[in-house]
């Protein structure tokens, strides 16, 4: 009798239910994509985040953004086998021993980066998220639920990148270049693709192309229009470049502001004559407040 194994599919699947989030989705925070750094005046403030050091490792980016998903609580930790985590990656899909080699040295990388921290748990090894920012000098810190204050801001992944396929629909540009787009918290937003400003998102600039290029393809990412930007180093210093906007199911990043000025301007259209933030201030009902508080 031949004995079943997990498919790729029902591990993930098994992950995800073992997380009990509600809302099918997790957070991270934007530091993963690009990180704050001193710099001269005029130069970017931001610089590569633990994301771009993970652009050649694919299968340590799929399994942080597994454990990332089913850590909720806690000591922020999950302890599963190797043939589990194997399967879910899709590094290694056969039940044996030659499984805990493989998982093992992407766990490593991981670790030398300070996203995640592993430690024994009787025969296993428990994987213990770390924050998102990675080694802050050669420490990692431990990690604590987002709170999305200034300082502190997240973004959401739906549980649909694994169970509508986007996983290995997606080359690495595409996953890059998506998670960046969500870290945005906009409706419409700019991608910069020239050197100096895929480097201030956390991305060199072909990757940055080359994931834009997919994400369009896919129509995930879909091109609403151009903007006037400032960029001084041109001659006119303003530039034009396009704006995006991200589809369905990973249009779910609006940051408060961003909705506030939504419905403002949503209002002003169904109101002929008004003015959008008179009428968004008069028109406030104690239920749109409480849920815009929400």
């Amino acid at each position: 009798m031949t004995e079943r194994v997990m498919t790729h599919e029902e591990s993930i699947e098994y992950l995800l239910r073992r997380s009990k989030r509600h809302d099918d989705a997790f957070p991270i925070r934007r530091e993963f994509i690009q990180t704050r750094i001193e710099s001269l005046p005029g130069e970017p403030t931001t610089g590569p985040g633990p994301l771009s050091k993970l652009l050649r490792a694919p299968h340590a980016l799929e399994l942080l953004l597994l454990v990332y998903a089913v850590t909720t609580g806690g000591d922020y930790g999950v302890t599963e086998r190797s043939q589990l985590w194997g399967r879910a990656a899709g590094i290694y899909m056969l039940p044996d021993r030659n499984a805990s080699v493989v998982v093992s040295r992407q766990w490593q990388h991981l670790e030398k980066l300070g996203l995640i921290e592993r430690r024994q748990h009787g025969r296993l090894k428990r994987i213990v998220k770390r924050r998102e920012c990675g080694l802050v000098g050669e420490i990692s810190l431990p990690y604590t639920a987002p709170t999305g204050a200034k300082g502190d801001v997240y973004f959401r992944v739906p549980f649909a990148y694994w169970r509508e396929d986007w996983h290995r629909k997606l080359e690495m540009p595409g996953k890059a270049v998506l998670l960046a787009a969500m870290s945005r918290r906009r409706e419409t937003f700019t991608l910069p693709q020239d050197t100096r400003g895929a480097r201030a998102l956390g991305l060199g600039r072909h990757t940055m192309a080359r994931g834009i290029e997919e994400l369009v393809r896919h129509e995930l990412l879909v091109k609403a229009g151009t903007d006037e930007v400032v960029n001084a180093r041109t001659m006119r210093g303003y530039e034009w470049v396009h704006t995006y906007q991200l589809a369905k199911p990973f249009n779910i990043n609006l940051s408060k502001s961003e909705i506030e000025r939504l419905e403002a301007e949503q209002l002003a259209l169904l109101t002929p004559g008004g003015d959008a933030d008179s009428q968004a201030g008069a028109s406030a009902t104690p239920n749109t407040a409480m849920n815009k508080e929400g």
